[in-house]
């Protein structure tokens, strides 16, 4: 990395930068950003561009560019740093546009069937700067790193469900699944609502069917595998959760939920009363571990596997007459599901509890 603090040299300082701007976390990663981006207009003479055959980094800072100018309406403390006018100069109206993963005639988060009549959308998806990217930086870094050394092989896209923990090359730009929630059957076909992160350090709450057709639709999409191991070490990966049902139901009383999140454990049950994980109501958290070097869903793959003989199996009906399978759900209690953690996962090196830490979810 270059020993020039693009952000404080004098000798940088253009004269319609303000000084008094907001200096927030969120808009020093985006300077830094926006600093490497104009170095390279300086070294070339023009924008980077992404498009096939050019330099991984080229075509990086060409999405890290077309990542903040679709987020350019919340960094308005950039402006100052925009010495260039890349980001917040004329003829920007149309910044989406900007963005290769909204490139082409339909909308990366929006899917298209004209033989078959579309389910209203119950939420939209935004793209909005991700304000925990730095929990998942180690993650795009680790996978760039085994692309160029070889020890990982991107592969065609040829699967019709996305999985969490993967990384997929869309566009030229890295993305990365860190939570599938809300599985559901839509316009007759498995869907579900995902928590995205794109290495211009944005993210998306879109349909995995959205995610899915994209990738379809890019002949140079990949999938890059997330598995355990070395691509996770020394980082925390994620939390194994302790829930405890707030639903007036009898056959839930007793019952616990353990799970995995890539993200907060808050962000996960939040909307809880609106899906069927969750039985349709109301939790309150009982224990987080923080996982570190450990890919979420395999950690949850083996949780389950050692609490199989707990395991209850609840069948819900929604608000909209829909069936829902809720297979997390054990008859056991704290004691035994933290020792399962503690053997499961002995190698990590930290564990971080929150004892009786409850908590109700709301909508």
């Amino acid at each position: 990395m270059s020993d020039i603090d693009y952000l404080n040299d004098p000798l940088l300082v253009t004269p319609h930068e303000r000084s008094t701007a907001e200096r927030t976390p969120l808009i020093e990663r985006a300077a830094e950003v926006l600093a490497r981006i104009e170095a390279f207009v300086r070294e070339t003479g023009k924008e980077p561009v992404s498009a096939k055959g050019l330099s991984v980094r080229e075509r990086t800072l060409a999405n890290e560019l077309a990542g903040l100018r679709a987020s350019r309406g919340d960094l308005a403390g950039l402006e100052a740093f925009d010495s260039m006018d890349l980001v917040f100069g004329q003829g920007r109206q149309a910044a989406s546009l900007d963005d290769p993963l909204l490139s082409g005639a339909d909308d990366i988060f929006q899917v298209r069937d004209a033989l078959k009549p579309k389910a209203d959308p119950d939420l939209i998806a935004e793209r909005r700067p991700c304000p925990d990217f730095e929990r998942f930086r180690p993650g795009f870094d680790a996978v760039r790193r085994s692309v160029e050394e070889g020890s990982r092989r991107p592969q065609p896209f040829r699967q019709e469900k996305v999985e969490q923990g993967e990384f997929f090359v869309l566009k030229g730009q890295l993305v990365h699944v860190v939570d599938v929630r809300d599985e559901h059957r839509r316009n007759g076909k498995p869907d579900a609502r995902l928590r995205v992160i794109f290495d211009n350090e944005t993210e998306s709450n879109l349909l995995m069917s959205s995610l899915v057709r994209r990738l379809y639709e890019d002949k140079d999409a990949r999938r890059i595998g997330m598995t355990a191991g070395p691509l996770f070490e020394g980082a925390q990966t994620g939390f194994v959760y302790v829930l405890r049902s707030r639903s007036d139901r009898l056959q839930v009383k007793g019952l616990l939920k353990v799970g995995t999140t890539a993200g907060a454990v808050e962000d996960r049950i939040a909307r809880s009363e609106t899906q069927g994980a969750f039985l349709f109501a109301p939790v309150e958290i009982v224990e987080t571990y923080a996982l570190v070097g450990h890919d979420a869903k395999q950690a949850e793959r083996l949780i389950h596997e050692a609490l199989r003989s707990f395991h209850v199996p609840l069948q819900v009906v929604g608000p909209d007459g829909r069936k829902f399978n809720a297979t997390e759900w054990f008859r056991t209690d704290v004691e035994t599901i933290a020792a399962v953690v503690e053997k499961s996962f002995s190698r990590s090196r930290r564990r971080a509890a929150i004892g009786g830490a409850k908590e109700e979810s709301r909508a």
